[in-house]
């Protein structure tokens, strides 16, 4: 199942009371160091090669990741919900190259102070089916809680941030991810990426190595 751009994020509702996740201390742990090899071992197709890496920031969101050096990242701010105030953006990572607008592997930053983060678990726990396996892990210092849904060869990943590990400017993300059998890349090259997501204060971001990720107009 894969995210699409329009109209697809799921609405807060007003007064919703949300189950607290499940915690399982620890799914997995990412201690990688602040410089990691300029390569990774993807399997495309099912052909496994040695990609170039490629440092991405996105200051006023405040994250870096690591990503293939041929991806063409963008950030767009997206259209506010009902029910919802406060700044979303989304940032492509990579899209599925066989359907239009269907972003494959992507990143959603929003503001903590609202409860979007509660919005994000019970729309992954109520509507991914099979239902969704859900642990909680810490990447690089931040928790998020993991929901897992697999049926044959059709798999989706989604990581939620715990607002306490929200970054500098108040901001926490989802990174969600999707592949089946039409995906060029596997699900352990996507976690393989997510392992190099962190958070950075304003200064850090400002004089950390790579490319700023590109603007997009605002999403309608």
């Amino acid at each position: 199942m894969f995210f699409r751009v329009y109209g697809s994020i799921p609405r807060p509702v007003p007064g919703q009371q949300i189950p607290t996740a499940a915690t399982t201390f620890p799914a997995v742990t990412a201690t990688s160091p602040a410089v990691t090899p300029p390569f990774s071992v993807v399997s495309r197709r099912n052909i496994s090669f040695a990609a170039p890496l490629k440092i991405l920031k996105d200051y006023d969101s405040g994250f870096t990741i690591q990503v293939p050096a041929s991806w063409d990242v963008i950030t767009e701010k997206m259209p506010i919900p009902e029910g919802y105030s406060g700044i979303v953006y989304l940032t492509s990572l990579y899209n599925n190259q066989g359907f239009v607008n269907t972003h494959e592997f992507f990143i959603l930053t929003y503001a903590s102070s609202r409860d979007y983060d509660q919005t994000m678990r019970t729309y992954f726990r109520d509507t991914w089916t099979p239902k969704a396996m859900e642990t909680t892990v810490r990447i690089n210092g931040i928790t998020l809680d993991r929901f897992e849904s697999k049926i044959t060869d059709d798999i989706s990943v989604a990581y939620v941030a715990r607002k306490s590990s929200a970054n500098e400017r108040g901001f926490a993300s989802v990174i969600e991810c999707s592949v089946n059998t039409s995906s060029e890349y596997n699900q352990q090259d996507y976690e393989s990426n997510i392992s190099r997501f962190r958070y950075l204060d304003a200064n850090s971001i400002k004089t950390a190595p790579g490319e700023e990720i590109k603007k997009g107009k605002v999403l309608i």
